[in-house]
């Protein structure tokens, strides 16, 4: 069930996260450089503070270039201690902490290193999308048991010996003797899954009960329901239906639940709807449930999120050039960052996922833009993508196979 538009945004989302975890690495690095070069406080030497700064910037100059270019700049003089002091911040120490935070060679050697910490921070990056996309099943399965626990509640409602006749709700049936509702509630692959993932209700109860008071028994088609004592199988997944997607999936009191569980929820939402329904309707085909699975192929599905990932990471500087020279009219600093890393996942795409087809690539990207960046970035991300497109295509760079000889006009 997963679709290929979620997997590019949760790449996305990595390499985003991943630029801003380097940024902060390199705050932390300028940090270091900068307590190398600070004033000896203890020393009775005097001490020169503007040859100190002068040191400073130029070893955090150098470091910038290591970052760029994997090695200083050759044509600049400057001197050997300042090019070691950058070096040994890019790279960090192997040393152990030494408790008295003496200083070794200049360095402090608590800092892990720019470059160890920017490359654990990626995979961490990775790692973390990838956990969130498999948790969607969780939240997935939290919508089932809502509609059982729902289920519960109507139950607890018509067996009650005194009511409120003032308040007083139909009784002749509810929730609770839906077909649907009975065969998800014994149906064994659920119970299972929900018990080795730990997952339930009974720490939320008071969202349960809020849920089925004020969104549930005030629904005008649940309360006609409860009015008749039989229903039709058709009858049954309509309601069960309707309270899926009128109800759990709509109502401020359990959407409130949900978006406070999945800070992706309005990324997510939308597939957990679609396997909950497909999971309600495969009741019609013979009359046992089926309980829908994420993906067919997990393997693949991460594959093609870290192999994205992955290649932006390494060509991060060739895409720049590709996408400088024809923005080269264009202010780079007003570009919004995520629709550069937009533009480099395409091209990481359209050049090694061979089977997609161009137009296919193109057009989930400028879905994306238009979702996650500013409104006129769907226009910009197009314009961009369809000329570097045709240039890199009639240069070899992008070479199509199979299906992604299709031409999706």
């Amino acid at each position: 069930m997963l679709n290929r538009r979620l997997l590019r945004t949760k790449a996305i989302q990595a390499l985003y996260a991943s630029q801003l975890a380097a940024e902060a690495n390199r705050l932390v690095a300028i940090d270091d450089i900068a307590e190398v070069y600070a004033p000896d406080l203890n020393s009775m030497e005097p001490q020169n503070r503007e040859k100190l700064e002068g040191l400073k910037q130029l070893a955090v100059m150098t470091f910038d270039e290591i970052v760029k270019n994997g090695k200083p700049n050759e044509d600049e003089d400057i001197p050997y201690d300042v090019i070691q002091t950058a070096r040994k911040v890019y790279n960090g120490y192997e040393k152990k902490i030494d408790p008295k935070r003496e200083k070794v060679s200049g360095i402090y050697p608590f800092f892990n290193g720019y470059k160890r910490q920017t490359e654990l921070d990626r995979q961490k990056m990775v790692n973390r999308v990838l956990e969130e996309t498999i948790s969607i099943y969780d939240e997935f399965l939290m919508v089932m048991l809502l509609l059982v626990e729902l289920g519960h509640q109507a139950k607890l409602e018509r067996e009650r010996e005194y009511f409120d006749p003032e308040a007083s709700f139909p009784r002749e049936s509810g929730l609770d003797t839906n077909s649907v509702i009975q065969k998800l509630q014994n149906h064994e692959p659920f119970q299972q899954e929900v018990i080795r993932r730990g997952l339930g209700w009974a720490n939320d109860m008071a969202t349960v009960r809020k849920t089925y008071r004020e969104a549930l028994r005030k629904d005008e088609d649940y309360t006609e329901y409860c009015r008749k004592t039989t229903h039709t199988a058709e009858d049954n997944q309509v309601m069960a239906q309707h309270i899926l997607r009128k109800i759990i999936l709509k109502h401020e009191i359990p959407l409130e639940f949900f978006e406070q569980r999945d800070l992706y929820w309005v990324d997510h939402n939308e597939l957990i709807r679609s396997l909950a329904v497909k999971t309600l309707k495969s009741v019609e085909k013979n009359g046992e449930l089926q309980l829908a699975s994420l993906t067919d192929d997990w393997d693949e599905d991460r594959f093609f999120v870290e192999e994205l990932f992955k290649r932006v990471i390494e060509n991060d500087e060739q895409y720049e050039n590709y996408l400088n020279e024809q923005l080269k009219n264009w202010d780079l600093d007003r570009i919004a960052l995520v629709d550069m890393i937009i533009m480099k996942t395409a091209l990481a795409e359209l050049i090694y996922f061979t089977g997609i087809p161009i137009k296919v690539t193109i057009n989930e990207y400028i879905e994306i833009a238009k979702r996650y960046s500013t409104p006129k970035s769907g226009k910009f991300v197009n314009g961009v993508l369809d000329v570097l497109a045709e240039k890199l295509k009639a240069q070899g760079v992008i070479r199509k196979s199979g299906r992604g000889l299709i031409d999706n006009k």
